[in-house]
């Protein structure tokens, strides 16, 4: 772009007597001085912004390390908890397949989680909203890019099964296990602190013939088995995220 003003100030010269030059030179380095400051006043705003933009973002990775450490250990405690559902779910089968009314009472042990529900949720709000606002998309390192939009598909697939499980329940298990079981008689001790204890007896025997019964514990079979293989997929991929992390913070 022309600078008028400087136009000016040369028509100006060539119509004055400065004949040695002097004045043009001493506008020159005055109009260049400008420039000059101008430039590096950007230069200087520029670093300026990189340095809050990388400010704030060592704060969102250290905010995100500090949810992620402790959902590994929960991941571990999830995967417990899966193996012992597993193990209960079959010998419920095993028992009702055959018949066995001798082991009612290991039937009474461990038919009890039937009645409740798990929380199977993972939750990462300052994750999600790393991946959500697209802020991914301007980390340099693309596996760790890969790793966010990997973990954000993983979350949602899980948090979906747990909802799943939830109106599976409300839908199908409850409306069956309200009318033959007393949930009083099969909760643990420690609910049963919150609730009076007694009533009916449980009506076992018309379980061992129950078709919608044996099909429910065996789609609760099912999706524990898959949930076990997905938070163990899940937790690894949470500690190759926060070695990532952990990289890109120097923790």
């Amino acid at each position: 772009m022309i600078d008028k003003k400087f136009v000016k100030q040369i028509v100006d010269y060539k119509k004055s007597e400065d004949k040695s030059g002097k004045v043009l030179k001493n506008r020159l380095v005055e109009i260049i001085l400008v420039k000059v400051g101008i430039l590096l006043a950007l230069a200087i705003y520029g670093i300026y912004q990189e340095y809050q933009e990388k400010k704030q973002m060592q704060a969102t990775f250290l905010s995100m390390h500090k949810e992620i450490v402790p959902a590994i250990e929960l991941g571990a405690s999830k995967l417990k908890k899966d193996n012992q559902l597993i193990d209960n779910f079959e010998v419920c089968l095993h028992i009702i397949n055959n018949k066995n009314l001798d082991s009612l009472d290991y039937l009474k042990k461990n038919i009890g989680p039937l009645l409740r529900v798990r929380n199977q949720e993972f939750s990462f709000p300052a994750v999600s909203d790393f991946v959500n606002s697209g802020k991914v998309a301007k980390l340099k390192n693309r596996e760790t890019a890969s790793l966010f939009r990997k973990m954000q598909y993983e979350l949602n697939a899980l948090n979906a099964k747990h909802a799943y499980n939830v109106n599976e329940y409300q839908l199908t298990i409850a409306p069956l296990t309200n009318k033959f079981l007393n949930y009083s008689e099969l909760a643990t001790p420690e609910q049963q602190e919150n609730m009076v204890v007694g009533g009916p007896e449980s009506n076992f025997d018309v379980l061992f013939d129950n078709l919608e019964l044996w099909n429910i514990i065996n789609q609760k079979l099912e999706n524990y088995n898959y949930q076990k293989t997905h938070v163990v997929s899940f937790t690894k991929l949470l500690e190759e995220l926060d070695e990532a992390i952990k990289t890109e913070i120097d923790l």
